[in-house]
């Protein structure tokens, strides 16, 4: 019995040729000899040919926007945004103020630089939030190609 319980842990690994030579010939003469064994065997191979007939069609578009419009989806882009944004505006707000409480460079070109970065920041967020509104007013934005 011991014999046939190790033959049958063996046998989807027999069946997916993982075994070595030996190993397979030593399972090879049992299942010539052992009809129960034999029989598992066949139950196997039946079951792997039926679910190699198995055919899983691709998600249609609607399926998938669906799957990806979901909570977890939305919730991890939400928050890698943040994080990305956090870590932005803490490197930049260290750069300021190294860059303002250096001694070796002068007041002038603090000021000036100061803003630059302050113009840019406002640009940048201006052009951000009319994106926004024009992309929640756009009435094309569902057209699928």
């Amino acid at each position: 019995m011991s014999d046939c319980t190790e033959i049958q842990e063996r046998l989807s690994a027999y069946l997916d040729q993982e075994l070595t030579q030996q190993e397979s010939q030593r399972i090879a003469v049992h299942l010539r000899e052992c009809p129960r064994c034999r029989g598992v065997c066949e139950d196997f191979a039946r079951l792997r040919q039926g679910v190699k007939r198995l055919k899983y069609p691709a998600p249609s578009e609607a399926e998938w926007r669906k799957t990806m419009a979901r909570f977890t989806f939305t919730a991890t882009r939400g928050v890698g945004w943040l994080l990305w944004l956090g870590g932005a505006i803490v490197l930049v707000g260290y750069g300021i103020y190294e860059f303002a409480t250096d001694s070796t460079i002068a007041a002038l070109e603090r000021v000036a630089v100061l803003g630059l970065i302050l113009g840019a920041v406002l640009v940048f967020l201006t052009v951000l939030v009319e994106r926004a509104v024009a992309y929640q007013h756009d009435k094309f934005k569902d057209v699928q190609e």
